[in-house]
């Protein structure tokens, strides 16, 4: 069994590895790795958190995770990628060559299909992975709203990863330089 560890997700949501590995290892029903491996996980932190619930069935005592926990992967992909697709720009206004589209209005079209399809290799129906990545578009718009007939199709945005260029960037900051070039001294 192959376990991912995302950090970042992990301070997000207060648990720290062994409660999250414990809880993974009970939602994919590999209570084998159990002897294997050495977790000291708190169920009683975990339950009182909302993360597991008690199950009582003929006097064996086990845990059974919520929808707390499943909702961090369990997601209706079509519905994330809608939300992706109302949320970027349709069309902007270039400086030199007049209107551009930059994807089709429908996410469902064929126009679309490459970057639906690179886009679930990315998310992986990882709610949390869309999440960032919503926020980070979201930052995005907020910090280029003056230079958006620059901004890439939607294709190329997915495949380019843009929106990690704008992990570091404090919106508070970057409000006041949109219209200021950014040059260094070399």
């Amino acid at each position: 069994m192959k376990i991912e560890l995302d950090l970042k997700l992990l301070e997000e949501i207060e648990l720290d590895a062994n409660d999250y590995i414990a809880l993974y290892l009970i939602w994919r029903k590999g209570y084998g790795y159990f002897e294997h491996i050495s977790l000291n996980p708190d169920w009683g932190k975990l339950q009182q958190d909302g993360w597991i619930v008690l199950d009582l069935l003929d006097a064996i005592t086990t845990y059974r995770v919520t929808d707390k926990f499943t909702d961090l992967f369990d997601c209706n992909f079509d519905a994330m990628f809608t939300e992706l697709v109302a949320t970027y720009p349709m069309k902007v206004a270039s400086p030199t060559r007049g209107i551009r589209i930059l994807h089709a209005k429908d996410p469902g079209s064929k126009s679309n299909l490459k970057a639906k399809k690179k886009y679930r290799k990315i998310v992986n129906n990882k709610k949390h992975k869309h999440k960032e990545i919503m926020l980070l578009l979201q930052k995005q718009l907020l910090v280029d709203q003056e230079n958006l007939g620059y901004l890439q199709n939607l294709e190329t945005w997915i495949n380019n990863h843009t929106w990690e260029k704008y992990e570091e960037i404090d919106i508070n900051d970057a409000k006041g330089t949109t219209k200021q070039r950014n040059t260094r001294l070399l």
